[in-house]
């Protein structure tokens, strides 16, 4: 067995080697995170454009926004009605295009160059920003709300992304965060062959392994809810009162949680 690497969330000694899933060594801290041994994995994506159609489906624009993507603004919506949104690594801006629609100012953060230059094409009523951090341009204190849907599992220095959102939020500001939950009974009855363990998936997280990692940049959990799946079937709407039901008892495999800066 390889010496234990350092947690990306609290610099400890893995205390578990839990396997190997496709370019990943997978180990489990004491705090509760699952993550990729860092010394080992190797980015898929490095050298290639994620939404490159030799990797994504093409997209037909103009986007049509669906019912996902107005759940998730519904969760926004339950803490801030109005304000600055941005949507970190908010891919081809479908979720921005909804919170625009609910009445935000959204901008979208995004480091794939397709799906920048197509958005700015196809939809300039929302900002785009080409990168993988939130540029100085965005002042301190400035922003309302920020999203990460399906961002956290994918990044390497995950506690140096969240203190420096932590800057950028105003005081009272939404940080609200969608990852696959590690904690799903799924998971646990399908093991290392769970559909979320992917070979650009770093950290795995539960409810209590997401929330003490956010919690120590400073900022406080203010709501939980779980999904059984990562959309929502508008073709079979009838399978969601199902769905939400299995959440109920446990076996939703996404995990959305609330977070806000304290107000001073």
């Amino acid at each position: 067995m390889s010496a234990a690497p350092a947690c990306p969330a609290c610099d400890a000694a893995a205390e578990t080697q839990i396997g190997r899933a496709g370019v990943c060594d997978l180990w489990r801290c004491a705090c509760g995170l699952v993550f990729a041994d860092r010394a080992t994995w190797r980015d898929p994506y490095a050298a290639n454009d994620y939404y490159d159609p030799a990797n994504q489906p093409a997209e037909s624009y103009p986007l049509q926004v669906t019912a996902t993507e107005r759940d998730r603004i519904a969760s926004v919506r339950r803490v801030i009605q109005d304000g600055r949104l941005l949507d970190f690594g908010g891919g081809i801006g479908r979720t921005a295009l909804a919170a625009r629609a609910a009445g935000f100012d959204a901008t979208v953060l995004e480091d794939s160059h397709k799906a920048v230059s197509d958005g700015r094409a196809h939809h300039p009523e929302i900002e785009w920003i080409e990168g993988r951090t939130i540029p100085d341009s965005i002042l301190d204190g400035s922003l309302d709300g920020i999203t990460l849907f399906h961002v956290l599992e994918h990044l390497p220095d995950p506690r140096a992304v969240l203190a420096h959102i932590h800057r950028k939020l105003r005081p009272g500001g939404l940080l609200l965060i969608e990852v696959p939950n590690w904690g799903s009974h799924m998971r646990r009855l399908r093991g290392l062959r769970w559909l979320f363990v992917l070979d650009h998936h770093l950290n795995h997280f539960t409810a209590a392994s997401l929330t003490r990692m956010v919690e120590s940049s400073g900022l406080q959990r203010c709501a939980i809810e779980f999904r059984r799946t990562f959309a929502i079937n508008e073709a079979q709407s009838w399978k969601e009162p199902l769905k939400r039901l299995l959440c109920l008892l446990g076996f939703g495999d996404i995990l959305r949680c609330s977070f806000r800066k304290p107000a001073s």
